[in-house]
């Protein structure tokens, strides 16, 4: 059984009314679903008020576990890194896990629309619990990085699944508001709490009990969301909505290894993700790893061997993707040829270079520079994040009730730009290092910025996509938000590690000189020395004015995207559509603008799932259109009764 969706003219609306009719010429376009597609558009029939207020209730309370997780196990990787004697090692760290993000969200998308969104849940659990055990138990830095390998399956996956499950019971109108408010409403009290505990947790216990405890704490807190899931799913399959829904992979007839490799190959692309995986890790780790105190120098052969490999399998990457050999490619070549598209996803591009490239040793430079505490250091930056949830939210309501979204996101790069400018200022003004106030002020102004242009950018890519590609769109913008930060961490890491060195042992006191090295690879031994010696002073001038110079990169990024966002092509906020059942059995959407009057007019179009409707948002429309609503229930009701 295989459902369809497609464009299908009606003569004249559910309301009867003539002046509402589709004139448009009959078309139609069938676009089969993969089985976790299909079965999401059953299940939501399944959803009752009662359960989706439950699941809600759920999914505000992981988010703000997940929220506390993040902002204390950061605070612990300094501390980490510096145990294994490699504190510079942070932005591998963070690049490791970023290249794993890239890869991992077309897959994970790809694995819930094969099988089911609780499977992606439980994968985010599963790779979640193996993270934090690893981090806990790891004895070296090769350990720690793999142990970032899984974080960087666990934390998208879970990210992904929590913007598929609103995207499945909310419209696109108040899809912003909903996608930013679980963060938004754990993020403020994480920014305190959270790093209060990380800070009691080193000088009461250890990193490895801070890591380790969440391996604990996760599972028990995802445990009701996926039960709830896990049950509607089972009652979906009671009722028979979705009956025979596999038969939609068109698996081959044989053993069960053709099966797998045909899911593999063909529904995963897992060639295609196998060389964009290779050339990221070869041509930016070694950004990373090189440098005066590194284990890499730039002129060594393994080096520049490293570089070309990895740009050529990139290449190769390229060519693969834009060949006939996928049949499914990894990444969507028609979303890459929409300017307007392309254009917004290149926001979060330049958004994340600036922020990784400025911020991956901010919170070291300001414990040490700075002379905060460790909970200062991390209340500082997250002040940003907390800002941005605050904005989003906020932006949210306004072009919910403005209909009108550009002028939002013109704005909220505007102030980001201002603003990393104020950054370079206080980095090191004339030997001088920002206070508390002054970096809070400028991270709650960059958050707010920030939160102002994302979920405009987020909705324009939906609303300007061709109808069957939305989903694959939305990954496209997270994929290039998170390419952004593995360039921005790279550019840092190759920074960080050729400038800092010298810095020290040009500034530090001559019978210091040779404890650059040791200084510069344990931030415990930089921030040991006693404020006002020469040698903190020196330390404290280094770590300056190295923050000062990829502040300055940052800000060069920067300014692409200040003019890009003026060329991105409007939308309007008040299209919505609305799940239908034709005679025959097949899904159709009916898209709807409100119009000056009040009144929905509807038009039937053949978007993807991402943008149809829930029971919540059928109510609403039934207040615009009560024909419409009631012709919904009848097809509904024939539905329910063919799955008896």
């Amino acid at each position: 059984m295989k459902f369809n969706f497609f464009r299908k003219n009606r003569k004249e609306n559910s309301s009867g009314s003539p002046e509402n009719q589709n004139t448009d010429p009959e078309a139609q376009t069938h676009v089969t679903l993969l089985p976790g597609v299909a079965r999401a558009e059953m299940l939501r029939h399944a959803w009752s008020k009662k359960t989706l207020i439950i699941a809600y209730a759920a999914l505000f309370f992981v988010a703000f576990v997940i929220q506390f997780c993040g902002v204390a196990s950061r605070a612990y990787t300094p501390y980490a890194t510096s145990s294994f004697r490699q504190h510079s090692m942070l932005t591998t760290a963070t690049v490791v896990y970023k290249i794993v993000c890239v890869i991992s969200l077309p897959w994970v998308a790809r694995i819930v629309d094969c099988f089911s969104r609780v499977t992606g849940f439980f994968i985010a659990l599963v790779f979640l619990i193996a993270t934090y055990v690893m981090f806990a138990a790891s004895k070296n830095v090769g350990m720690y990085l793999a142990s970032q390998i899984f974080l960087g399956i666990g934390i998208p996956s879970y990210v992904m699944m929590e913007r598929v499950f609103i995207a499945d019971t909310t419209q696109i109108l108040n899809r912003g508001l909903w996608t930013a408010l679980p963060t938004a409403v754990a993020s403020i009290p994480t920014l305190y709490v959270a790093s209060i505990v990380a800070e009691k947790m080193l000088e009461h216990s250890t990193w490895r009990w801070g890591y380790g405890m969440w391996a604990i704490i996760i599972p028990v807190s995802l445990a009701p969301l996926i039960l709830i899931m896990w049950k509607l799913d089972r009652r979906a399959k009671r009722y028979g909505i979705t009956h025979n829904i596999k038969s939609t992979l068109n698996l081959p007839e044989g053993s069960w290894y053709k099966k797998v490799a045909h899911l593999l190959y063909v529904e995963l692309d897992i060639v295609g993700g196998l060389l964009m995986l290779t050339g990221l890790s070869l041509f930016f780790l070694p950004f990373t790893l090189t440098g005066s105190a590194s284990i890499l120098e730039w002129n060594e052969a393994t080096t520049i061997v490293l570089l070309v490999i990895g740009f050529l399998v990139l290449v190769l990457f390229v060519f693969w993707v834009l060949s006939k050999f996928p049949k499914r490619p990894f990444l969507s070549v028609s979303i890459l040829k929409n300017p307007s598209v392309l254009m917004a996803c290149t926001l979060p591009l330049f958004d994340a270079i600036n922020t990784s490239l400025s911020g991956a040793y901010f919170p070291s430079v300001l414990q040490v520079s700075g002379h905060f505490t460790v909970g200062e250091a991390a209340r500082i930056p997250r002040a940003a994040n907390v800002c941005q949830m605050v904005g989003a939210v906020l932006v949210g309501l306004l072009i919910k009730y403005t209909k009108t979204a550009k002028v939002f996101m013109v704005s909220g790069v505007c102030l980001i730009v201002i603003t990393q400018g104020f950054f370079c200022y206080l980095a090191n003004n004339n030997g001088g290092f920002g206070s508390e106030l002054h970096w809070t002020v400028i991270k709650v102004f960059e958050g707010f910025g920030r939160g102002f242009y994302n979920i405009p950018t987020i909705i324009s890519v939906q609303a300007n996509s061709d109808p069957s590609q939305i989903a694959p769109s939305i990954a496209m913008f997270t994929m290039f938000n998170q390419m952004g930060a593995v360039i921005g961490n790279s550019v840092s890491a190759s920074v960080w590690n050729e400038l800092v060195i010298r810095r020290l042992t040009q500034y530090l006191p001559e019978a210091s000189k040779s404890s650059a090295r040791e200084i510069f690879g344990n931030i415990r031994v930089a921030i040991g020395y006693a404020e006002g010696t020469p040698e903190r002073e020196a330390i404290d001038r280094a770590y300056r004015e190295v923050l000062q110079k990829q502040g300055y990169i940052s800000l060069g990024f920067l300014l692409p995207a200040l003019i890009i966002v003026f060329f991105i092509k409007g939308f309007d906020p008040t299209q919505r559509t609305s799940v239908n059942v034709d005679d025959d059995g097949e899904v159709v959407l009916t898209s709807s603008a409100v119009g000056k009057d009040g009144e929905a007019q509807l038009n039937t179009i053949a978007p993807n799932l991402s943008s149809s409707s829930s029971n919540s948002d059928i109510a609403e429309e039934q207040e615009s259109s009560k024909g419409t609503s009631e012709e919904k229930k009848g097809e509904l009701g024939e539905v329910t009764d063919e799955g008896k």
